[in-house]
């Protein structure tokens, strides 16, 4: 299963055919470049947006207000805020669906090992918050996702391994080019290409690892060129030249960097020659093959010089979407490059701004209106400035200089700003109370009731991104099992607890250990998010309602089992998890339990016993269905079919043993009869032996008896 990380699967061509995909990615770098500058030209609009970068005033408005309304960050901050909390807050976790009849018993321990795999081993804070940003702000955000080794070089030459496991590199839009076509998924393009930079030293350790090839004979060629490139290209990388203009570092020619050079790793598909050929034309069909073969391409632009050819279906074997990435839309509606914060909210934005300006011209012009002045008066506004108590000479002040009265009504200015806010909650579902902070519009809410009925409508907006965003990480989550499946250590240590494991695997030394007996499973995943703030002040109220309930129901007072649970929620939901360490939970109750149910505890790993109380011919009944059931399904579960079929062994022998039991019974009652109709009992002896459990039963076979007939059985149900 597990591969090694450090296999070639570098394919040697000839050099014709390695200068056919050089020129090939070449050409499709450049016409995706020119297909997709208006939108880059777009996202350069909504990053300036981001970073609060207000356009050059006009000539002569230097003074004026030009003050940017956050309405777009303080949006997408809010976003921010959500995501994160639900993927990483505290309750937060991956759960295992399985898939397959035999997948139930390791399900819990697939699914806390990809907890920790994704919340604690994979490090993904910083990296997920650079993710969900850019769908924020462009609407689709794209991460590189191989699988990632990294390793230095400790004492004596050992190396020594830093992280090993699915990586997360978000990439910026500039970064990610793909071509003009009508796609749902990056896996549909008919090619996609990662741009990033790498430095000489990388390259030639990548090729070491098999990353990389032609790197060792040509190093001194590549050093040489590394050391005059650019750090930024004039064409295709606009979002990063305007990040850099915000961030105020000269990335495109620097005095001070290092030697660098850009890489083009270039997915796509490619018809490869036949055996025995060396060359072709790419549409020769009797030099090439009909079908195509996914390769990744990697491809120095500085040197003109392709330095990796790869099978991908060598690299990513048993993975049917093989490029390594993952993406994330905030807007799904048909398109690709689908509306993300930025597109919804920039009219909105530009109107808020629009109107705060004028009001702030009003307001100044207030304070400080007009003056108008008689020429001839001697009064220099140039020389003169109005200041309070300042003393201004003019022949006639009543006569040579006038003020002009300016009355702003800020209350039109504030009703328009409502609107306009009002209009993008309708749009977002973002309050100001959604937000954390006091509403200040006239039609607030006044009483409580009101204020949760308003929040629980804006939930309505969160739950529809929630569930988005929920079926995103589904297959990301799956992407990341996927390269665990094949590329994993064969026996993998992982943190949990005895808690977290609920006694369904071994737990020891603070950890479990995961291997490939475990991954040979079929498993879907999805993420329970973290609970909000709201939430768990609702779930709270809730449990601390149904409490007050359950506290005046008899069937829970008089079961310990079910009193524990319902105590143990409300201390949970109050914030105290350790009610279990000081008061244990009682055992179970000895109940029957419905022979469909021991059938789905079998498959699920559990173990079942055979019951006194149980409805012997019935569990029998029910048993050999499944058994039969089982034993003609290919695709069974040969332990629990082996469970099963001992556990239906011990219902023949409790049932047999029942009968002997009833025989004996009915004999020593018949028995007894006589001796106290002979009068050789003392007195009382007759009714104290016929209220003896057993003896004083009814007779014939216990299995044909109602339940009402036996007052020591309870009544139980169960469903065939």
């Amino acid at each position: 299963m597990a591969q090694s990380a450090q296999k070639n699967y570098q394919l040697t061509l000839p050099p014709a055919e390695v200068s056919r995909l050089a020129s090939r990615v070449w050409q499709d770098y450049k016409a995706a470049i020119a297909d997709h500058n208006r939108k880059l030209n777009r996202f350069v609009e909504y990053y300036r947006r981001w970073r609060a970068m207000p356009d050059e005033p006009a000539i002569g408005e230097e003074e004026a207000s030009n003050f940017s309304v956050p309405l777009i960050r303080w949006n997408a901050i809010t976003r921010l805020a959500k995501e994160m909390d639900s993927i990483l807050g505290d309750d937060a976790e991956v759960v295992a669906v399985p898939t397959g009849p035999s997948d139930y018993r390791r399900v819990k321990k697939i699914g806390r090992y990809m907890t920790w795999l994704v919340i604690n081993q994979m490090k993904l804070t910083r990296p997920l918050a650079e993710f969900i940003v850019r769908k924020l702000l462009f609407g689709r955000s794209v991460a590189y996702s191989p699988w990632q080794r990294d390793a230095f070089e400790g004492p004596k030459g050992k190396e020594i391994v830093d992280y090993e496991g699915p990586g997360f590199t978000p990439l910026w839009p500039d970064d990610f080019i793909v071509p003009a076509e009508e796609v749902r998924t990056l896996h549909d393009f008919s090619f996609v290409i990662r741009r990033y930079r790498v430095r000489p030293d990388e390259l030639l350790k990548g090729e070491r690892e098999g990353r990389y090839q032609g790197i060792e004979e040509d190093f001194a060629n590549l050093v040489n060129t590394s050391q005059r490139g650019l750090q930024r290209e004039f064409e295709g990388e606009e979002v990063k030249l305007t990040a850099d203009e915000a961030e105020g570092i000269l990335y495109q020619r620097p005095l001070s960097s290092g030697e660098s050079l850009m890489v083009l790793e270039w997915h796509g598909k490619w018809r490869m020659l036949l055996d025995g050929e060396t060359d072709g034309d790419e549409y020769d069909f009797t030099k090439r093959e009909m079908d195509q073969t996914e390769l990744v391409v990697r491809y120095l632009w500085d040197a003109n010089k392709v330095v990796g050819i790869q099978n991908l279906a060598e690299l990513y074997p048993g993975m049917r979407q093989r490029r390594p990435f993952v993406e994330s839309a905030f807007l799904p509606e048909g398109r690709y490059w689908c509306p993300g914060i930025c597109e919804l909210l920039v009219d909105a934005e530009d109107e808020l701004r629009v109107n705060h300006n004028k009001a702030t011209d009003g307001i100044d012009l207030s304070v400080n209106p007009p003056l108008m002045v008689r020429p001839g008066s001697g009064m220099d506004p140039e020389k003169q400035r109005i200041e309070p108590g300042k003393l201004i000479y003019t022949d006639n002040p009543a006569t040579d200089a006038r003020q002009l009265e300016v009355h702003t009504d800020v209350a039109l200015v504030q009703w328009k700003e409502q609107t306009i806010l009002a209009y993008v909650e309708r749009v977002t579902g973002e309050t100001d109370l959604g937000m954390g902070r006091q509403s200040d519009r006239p039609n607030a809410p006044r009483t409580a009731r009101q204020t949760l009925a308003l929040l629980e409508q804006g939930n309505v907006h969160t739950s529809l991104f929630t569930k988005l965003l929920a079926e995103d990480m589904s297959d990301m989550l799956q992407h990341f099992w996927l390269l665990d499946y094949w590329f994993a250590p064969d026996k993998t240590f992982f943190r949990v607890t005895e808690d977290d494991a609920d006694g369904l695997f071994a737990v020891k030394d603070g950890g479990a250990w995961i291997d490939n007996e475990d991954r040979d499973g079929r498993y879907d995943f999805r993420l329970k998010f973290a609970n909000s703030v709201w939430s768990r002040e609702a779930d709270k109220e809730r449990t601390l309602a149904r409490y007050q309930i359950d506290m005046q129901n008899p069937m829970i007072l008089q079961n310990p089992k079910a009193l524990w649970r319902v105590t143990n929620d409300v201390h949970a939901a109050l914030g105290d998890p350790n009610f279990a360490a000081l008061v244990p939970e009682p055992p179970d109750p000895d109940l029957p339990v419905d022979p469909k149910e021991e059938w789905n505890r079998l498959l699920q790993g559990e173990e079942i016993q055979v019951n006194p109380l149980d409805n012997d011919e019935l569990h029998l009944m029910r048993h050999q269905r499944d058994l039969q059931e089982a034993e003609a399904d290919p695709d069974r579960d040969p332990d629990a079919f082996r469970k099963l079929a001992a556990h239906y062994l011990q219902q023949i022998q409790q049932l047999q043993h029942k009968k002997v039991v009833q025989a004996m019974a009915e004999q020593a009652a018949a028995a007894i009869q006589k001796l106290g109709a002979a009068g050789a009992l003392p007195p009382g002896a007759l009714q104290a032996l016929q209220n003896f459990p057993g003896l004083g039963a009814p007779g014939g076979n216990p299995q044909a008896q109602p339940a009402s007939v036996f007052p020591q059985t309870p009544p139980v149900s169960h469903e065939q």
